[in-house]
Formats: structure tokens, C-alpha cells, sequence
């Protein structure tokens, strides 16, 4: 038999065999073993498929992933070395090792070698070299892997303990939310009581009439269909079922009271409303008081009808016993319910899955056992026995709620209800006991939401809840005629301190600054806004008292800080700008406000800027570009541009992105940022946006004809367009154009695909049904739901151009953009990165796998006919 060392020596080619089941990375690891020119690579979308080829034609090498459907890798490994015909073939597992026991799993399926993912291609070349040419020298061969396999264990030991050091900064974050949690441990105590939904919405009420300002309070029970049913009500509140409040916790009205519904939801599933009237001193205190019950009223009508429900299976179970005992066995295995079945003396016959789960207990170890043995209270040890124990004194039905410790040791929060299952004499036959695990349905919604919106080193708001709060600003600021102050504050001298004396030192004085922020602002939004700012939102009168607050803010942050009984000046410097006077949008806001802030630091005397003195004028400014734009249409002013999408391998122009311009006839062109804003308040995006969508399609059409080569187009949709009357948009596309829909590709913004996951998921499934192409644009900017986004039928990711700016310099925009290609490759979706500007970034990006990049390192958006130039024109090399 000719070996493979033989066969490359002598000249002939070198046969690789890859089994992936993913098409882009399988061709991307063809492409780059095939540079190689005694390589020839075939591949097989799995690893049956493998099989049959390797012995239908055996290879020199099996490279192999591990997850694939049918049959994975550690299988076709097996299989290969259990082959008298294959087991002299080597073969080379990609892992991600995630786990230790990946390692041993591959060595016991006899794998040759292993490659970590995501994969350096100059050494992923070097080992299938190695192991081709290796069968002559088998001995340095297995050294050098298990020299490799040392390497991956001690770079797995090292992440272990990276992890444990951010565990335990977690922990520390932990203990000062403890004081804050306090706050809402009354009412969780109360509603955890509760076992029906009158019985959770009159406990709720008895305490939310004790919050100062409130005089009057409502709940009604949702319905699937949206039907209102009302459960409690207290002093001064009209039932939700009746009243004009806007449902979406926005105030309504103006006055001393204030009349407000906000939803009562869990899991995103809308369960009731609460209807609030509070008088002139409910402050913001109160209000965000007032979010976290609202979140514990959510979660406990979602529990009170878990436990309806459960209770009505239990009885359904128990007339169905007797006669249907084999069936109902498979139903308890099954359900989500735990499940506990014993004898009268505590000995357990049924223990499901559930309990399982929940318990740590396998069901061969736990039956036989007495309960009380396998269920132990955290807080009474032998709660279930004292049960047992009156058992012959016939009580009734009961519920046992509180924490029980786990085999494990952890506690789990379960609620027990127990039923009494009778022989025809009336004598116990089973005791039967079911529970519903509430552990993650009461931590995970909160620790999610505070991991999502807080920022972990001072615990104040983050960039996401400061725009919501702004939101909500805006249109109070309307409803009082208030003007709403947006200001930043930075410390000239932390950069100096870090140096000096270190981290710690860094971290300490921005948590004092956070604490003495919070006093100052205690009525405004204050927020942890970049690694070296805060950002603050407040209501005055107008700019005199926003300077007079800029004073004092400067006065209190100003004042000396002590660091191991040393004073330091931290030397704050604060920017303002205001709404609307200097913006509408968040973006353009901050921009305002961090140029006001440049100038500010620039100043020997007042530490303070406002963006624009001239108020009044601005505000005209703004009017007069906003009614320009109403004309823009019509007159001919707007204008596509399109800007090339290259493949990273080959660097060809596969697909395009149109862009909107306006030429002003006296401005010029006027930045999108600037007038998007204005056309998403006013309305006018809607026939904007199906007029940029028109000419898309005219545009494909007339290249086509022209016999330009044509290559799909991504339009971008405003959060106004995603609804249900896009759909009747690009029918009439469709209808006015005989295009391919495909060649149109429909970019949706992450923020805006999230705001309504459920009916984002519908909507784009039409659209897929009609045959357009589907991206998610700006990700991870936004906050994704990755179970709404494995459900979103789309076709692409684009990787926000603010994590490729800093890539060749920021470790953290690395991993981000590693973790976005990751997941996209893992959910079967290319990836398109924007903004690349240097051949640094571009490599990088080729070296993580990345299908797709934009920017001005290749073209900026250029005009139809430039464009069509382009396409027949463009050569670029692939990347190295």
C-alpha cells in the first residue's frame, strides 16, 4: 500500500477529506487547504456522508468537525479507525473545547490531532502537514500533539481562572445590590403568599397604597384575546377595563394627580394592568419604586396561574389513575410540573423528570427513599415528616412554599401542593404532591435586567436606560413647557491618576463621584455614560437654571477626594446641550453635548459650556431644514448612493448597500444624521423610504437592461417603516418593476427588530415568503434576545462599524466581533462588517472568518452611474 508521505513525495496529489455541515465554513476551509497545490480537498456536508466517501475512495487526511447532524465527529472517527481499510488515515478534529471532556472524548474515538476554533490558517496548515507527512515519523508526530493538547489544557486552566476573578467582581457587585433589594422584599414576601390572582392583585394593592403619593390603585387580569377582567381595586382608581390611560406606563393628564396604567407581564407575555392615581409628590423615587413591583406583580400573576393550571392537572391526573396508569406515567415524565408520588408512610414510588432537574436526585436513587429524606426544607429540615405525621388526622389539600436544598446543596424556591389519593374504603393509597420551580422565574428577570441597563462598577444606569429616560423627558418636557437639559461630565485628571496609582485607585474615586452624583441629581436621570463620563438629564426652567445646576455639579464633584490618606482634584469639566433646541435625536444630542464639553476643558475659568448660546436661533434653523425637507421629494434634491460589499476571499463586489443623500441647493449635502431625524419625526420617512426602495428596484431594472452585472442591493427600513403597510410597500415594488426579489435585500436595525420580537418574527416571515433577503443591521449595538433571533428567518448580520473602528487596538471590539461572527456562523447567517478603513482591520477580519466587509478602504457610496463603473471594473485582491 502506497503511503501518504509516499504520495506526496512522489508527486501525486495529497486527497483531504472535510466532513462541516455548515456550506460557509466548510468552502472557507476548502479554499484555504486548496492554496496548497498538492492538496485536493473534497467535502461532505456530514459526517455519514463522510463515511460513504471514504470508502468509496479513501483519503490521505479526515479533517472533521464535531456537532453535525446524523452522525458527528467523535462517530466518524470510530468508525474510520474501526475500518481495517481506513484506520491507517488520520484524523484531524476541529473543537471548540469548551470542556476538558472534549479532549478525552476525541482520544477515545482515536482522533490524530486536534484544531482549535476558530483556527489560525498558517497553523492549521502546518499540522495537516505534519500529519500527512507524519506517518513515516509517528513518534514526533504523537509528541508534538501531545504537546499541543498540554497547551490547550493550560490555556483552558487560564481562562478558568480569568473566570473565577470576574466571579468574584460579580460578587462583589452582588453585595451592594443587597440594600437595594431590600426595598422590594415586602411586597415579594406578601406576593409570594399569594396563590391565586385576586389573592395576588388584593396583596399587591395593600402595599402599593402605602408608597407616599399614591391615592389610588387598579388591577385587571389580561385575557389571551385582550379581554380585561378586574381583580381589586383601592381608594381613588378607576378599573383598568374603563379608564383613558394610555397602557404603556406614560402619564396622562397634567395637574397635581396622575393617572397611569402600566402593563403587569413576565416572560413578555401581557398578564394584567395596573392603573395608578398619585398626586403631586410621586417623584422618580417612587417611580422606579414603583418598576420593580410592577415587575413582582408580573411574575406573581404568572405564578398564580402556573399553580391554577397545575392544580387543575393534578386533579385531571388523579380521576385518570386508576384506569390509566401507563399513560399518565408518560405524561408526569414529561412535564414541566414536578412530580412526587409516595406511600402513606413517605416512601417515594414516582419521582419525574422535573424533580430530577430540580432536585439532583436521579429517580433510581430517590425511589424507596422517604421524602422527607430526598425534600429537605432550607429553613425546617423536616417539613415534609411533620406532614406525614398528620396525615391521619385527614387534613385537606395543602401548599408548602419556601426554599429546599438541592443534593447539590444549592436552594431551589419551589412551591408543593399535595393531594390525597384514596382506595374504594377511604383508606390513603398514594400521597401525591406536585411543584412548580420558581428559582429562575424569580433571579433571572432581574438579574438580566441589571446586567442589561446598570453599569457594574457604580451601579447607575447605563447608555440603554439613559435613553429611555430621555424618551420619557422629551415628552414631559413637552407636556410642561420645560426644556430638558442633556449634559456630560468628564474628569480631566483620571487619566493621570490611573497612572499613577493604578486601577484600584481609578475605581474607587469613580464610585465616590457616582455617590455624590446621586445626591446632587437625586431628582434628575444621572448615568454611567463611557468609561470616563457621566452623562445627566434634567428638566428646568430654562438655561439659567441649567447653568446654575452645572455650578453646583461642579462644586460637589470638584471638592477633594481621598485615596489612602491622600486628597486629589479630579478636575470635572461639564457640557450641555438642549432639547430641542440642539436636537432631537439621542445621537445628536450627544454629540452636542460632547463638543460643549471640549470647550468647556478648554477653559481656564468656568468649567461649563452650553453646545449653542444662541437658542432661539437654533431652534429656527431647525424648523426652516424641516420644511425644506417636506419639498426635498418633489424637487428632486434626494439622491441613492450605493457602496460595495466585497467578499473577503475573493474580493469581489457580491452585493450593495443604497444609502440616502440630500442635496440642499444651498447647503450642499446635509448629513443623514441630520435630517433622518427630522423625517422620522414629522412622519415624511414613510414616503421617503418607499421612494429609495423604488429606485433601488428602477435601478436594478435599468442595469440589467444595460447589461451591467447586477448584485443585490440592502435598503435600509426605519423603525416607522416596520409594520404591517411595508408589506404593501413592496408589493407595489414588485408590482411596478419585474425584478427579482431576491436582488433586494431588507436591512432592519437590531433595536428596532427587538422592540416587538413577536411581530418582528412575523413580519419577516412574510417578507422571507415573498422572496427578499433579510439582515439585522447595527448588531450588537442593541440588546438581543438570541431565542427571538434564532427564530428571525434572516439571511445576514451586519457587525456594527463601532466595534471594526478600534479593532486593531481594542481587545474587547476584537472579541465582540469574534462572538458576533461566531454566533452568526453558528445560526447558519453571513456577516457583513461595516466601516473598514485600514488593510489591519480587513485581515483581522479575514482571520475570523468574517464573509463580507464595507468601507472606505474599498469605495465610498458613490452615484448609480459611478456604481455601475465599479461593478464592471473593480479588482481586488483576496485577503491574506
Amino acid at each position: 500500500m502506497t503511503t501518504t508521505h509516499e504520495t506526496m513525495t512522489s508527486g501525486h496529489l495529497c486527497e483531504i477529506l472535510v466532513a462541516e455541515d455548515s456550506p460557509t465554513q466548510a468552502q472557507h476551509l476548502a479554499r484555504l487547504l486548496a492554496q496548497d497545490p498538492a492538496c485536493r480537498v473534497r467535502v461532505a456536508a456530514d459526517g455519514l456522508a463522510a463515511l460513504e466517501q471514504a470508502r468509496a475512495a479513501p483519503p490521505d487526511l479526515v479533517i472533521s468537525d464535531i456537532a453535525m447532524p446524523g452522525m458527528d465527529g467523535y462517530a466518524l472517527c470510530r468508525a474510520l479507525k474501526d475500518d481495517p481499510h481506513l484506520a491507517h488515515v488520520p484524523v484531524l478534529l476541529l473543537t471548540a473545547l469548551t470542556d476538558l471532556r472534549d479532549i478525552v472524548r476525541s482520544l477515545e474515538a482515536g482522533a490524530d490531532g486536534f484544531v482549535r476554533k476558530p483556527y489560525d490558517a498558517a497553523e492549521l496548515r502546518e499540522r495537516v502537514r505534519r500529519l500527512v507527512n507524519g506517518q513515516g515519523a509517528s513518534q514526533a508526530v504523537v509528541a508534538e500533539e501531545r504537546r499541543h493538547i498540554y497547551r490547550l489544557l493550560v490555556a483552558q486552566h487560564e481562562e478558568a481562572l480569568r473566570l473565577n476573578a470576574e466571579l468574584d467582581a460579580q460578587a462583589d457587585e452582588l453585595a451592594r445590590m443587597v440594600d437595594s433589594l431590600g426595598l422590594l422584599g415586602n411586597i415579594a414576601a406578601a406576593l409570594n403568599e399569594a396563590a391565586t390572582e385576586p389573592a395576588v392583585a388584593d396583596a399587591a394593592l395593600d402595599h402599593l397604597m402605602r408608597i407616599p403619593g399614591v391615592t389610588g390603585a387598579a388591577i385587571a387580569a389580561c385575557a389571551p384575546d385582550g379581554a380585561l377582567t378586574p381583580l381589586a381595586r383601592r381608594g381613588t382608581a378607576a378599573s383598568p377595563a374603563t379608564c383613558a390611560c394610555p397602557q404603556d406606563g406614560q402619564a396622562d393628564g397634567a395637574g397635581a394627580a396622575m393617572p397611569l396604567c402600566l402593563p403587569l407581564q413576565a416572560a413578555e407575555q401581557r398578564l394584567g394592568i395596573l392603573h395608578l392615581d398619585a398626586g403631586a409628590d410621586f417623584g422618580d423615587e417612587q417611580r422606579a419604586l414603583l418598576d420593580g413591583v410592577v415587575q413582582q406583580i408580573g411574575l406573581a400573576l404568572e405564578r398564580a396561574r402556573l399553580y391554577t393550571r397545575a392544580e387543575a392537572l393534578v386533579v385531571e391526573r388523579t380521576r385518570a389513575l386508576r384506569s390509566e396508569r401507563n399513560r399518565l406515567s408518560a405524561v408526569v415524565e414529561t412535564a414541566g410540573t414536578l412530580v412526587l408520588l409516595t406511600d402513606p408512610e413517605g416512601r417515594i414510588v414516582t419521582f419525574n423528570r422535573a424533580c430530577e432537574e430540580s432536585l439532583g436526585w436521579r429517580a433510581p436513587q430517590a425511589i424507596g427513599r422517604r421524602c422527607w429524606d430526598v425534600v429537605r426544607g432550607v429553613s425546617d429540615p423536616d417539613a415534609l415528616q411533620h406532614l406525614f405525621a398528620g396525615l391521619a388526622d385527614d387534613p385537606a389539600p395543602q401548599r408548602l412554599q419556601g426554599e429546599w436544598r438541592a443534593a447539590d446543596g444549592r436552594s431551589r424556591s419551589i412551591a408543593w401542593t399535595h393531594t390525597l389519593l384514596r382506595r374504594e374504603d377511604g383508606s390513603v393509597e398514594y400521597v401525591l404532591a406536585t411543584g412548580i420551580d420558581v428559582t429562575e422565574l424569580r433571579g433571572a428577570e432581574q438579574r438580566l435586567h441589571y446586567a442589561s441597563n446598570f453599569d457594574a462598577l457604580t451601579g447607575l444606569p447605563n447608555r440603554t436606560l439613559l435613553r429611555e429616560g430621555l424618551r420619557r423627558m422629551k415628552a414631559q418636557a413637552q407636556d410642561d413647557g420645560r426644556i430638558l437639559g442633556f449634559l456630560q461630565l468628564r474628569f480631566s485628571r483620571m487619566g493621570l491618576i490611573r497612572e499613577a496609582l493604578g486601577p484600584a485607585a481609578e475605581q474607587a474615586l469613580l464610585q465616590e463621584a457616582a455617590a455624590r452624583l446621586r445626591e446632587v441629581g437625586v431628582l434628575d436621570l444621572v448615568t454611567r455614560f463611557s468609561e470616563d463620563a457621566f452623562a445627566l438629564a434634567a428638566l428646568r426652567q430654562d438655561a439659567d437654571e441649567l447653568a446654575a445646576y452645572a455650578r453646583r455639579l461642579l462644586a460637589v464633584i470638584g471638592a477633594p477626594y481621598t485615596w489612602e490618606q491622600d486628597e486629589f482634584h479630579l478636575d470635572p469639566a461639564v457640557g450641555i446641550a438642549i432639547y430641542p433646541n440642539d436636537g432631537v435625536a439621542f445621537e445628536t444630542l450627544t454629540r452636542g453635548a460632547e463638543a460643549a464639553l471640549r470647550q468647556a476643558c478648554d477653559s481656564v475659568g468656568q468649567r461649563y459650556a452650553f453646545y449653542r448660546p444662541e437658542l432661539n436661533r437654533d431652534a429656527n434653523e431647525r424648523f426652516r431644514l424641516q420644511n425644506a425637507l417636506h419639498r426635498a421629494l418633489e424637487r428632486g434634491e434626494l439622491e441613492v448612493h450605493y457602496q460595495p460589499q466585497m467578499d473577503v476571499v475573493s474580493g469581489a463586489i457580491v452585493s450593495a448597500e443604497a444609502l440616502l443623500r440630500w442635496r440642499h441647493p444651498e447647503r450642499g449635502y446635509v448629513p443623514p444624521s441630520t435630517f433622518v431625524p427630522l423625517a422620522e419625526e414629522s412622519g415624511q420617512i414613510l414616503a421617503i423610504g418607499e421612494w429609495v426602495l423604488q429606485q433601488v428596484a428602477r435601478q436594478l431594472q435599468a442595469w440589467r437592461h444595460a447589461g451591467v452585472p447586477v448584485v443585490p442591493v440592502a435598503v435600509n427600513l426605519s423603525v416607522h417603516q416596520f409594520d404591517e403597510r411595508i408589506l404593501d410597500t413592496v408589493r407595489r415594488v414588485l408590482a411596478d418593476c419585474t425584478l427579482d426579489p431576491a436582488l433586494l435585500e431588507l436591512e432592519l436595525t437590531e433595536s428596532a427588530s427587538m422592540a416587538d420580537p413577536d411581530k418582528s418574527c412575523a413580519l419577516l416571515a412574510q417578507l422571507k415568503g415573498m422572496g427578499y433577503r433579510l439582515a439585522i443591521d447595527d448588531f450588537g449595538t442593541g440588546y438581543s434576545n438570541l431565542n427571538y433571533l434564532k427564530r428571525f428567518p434572516v439571511d445576514r448580520l451586519k457587525l456594527d462599524q463601532s466595534f471594526v473602528r478600534d479593532l486593531e487596538t481594542d481587545p474587547d471590539d476584537l472579541s465582540i466581533a469574534r462572538a458576533v461572527i461566531g454566533l452568526a456562523h453558528g445560526l447558519r447567517l453571513s456577516v457583513v462588517a461595516e466601516g473598514v478603513e485600514t488593510e489591519g482591520q480587513l485581515k483581522l477580519l479575514a482571520d475570523l472568518g468574517c464573509d463580507l466587509v464595507q468601507g472606505w478602504l474599498f469605495s465610498r457610496a458613490v452615484p448609480a452611474d459611478e456604481f455601475a463603473a465599479l461593478l464592471a471594473t473593480w479588482a481586488f485582491p483576496a485577503a491574506r
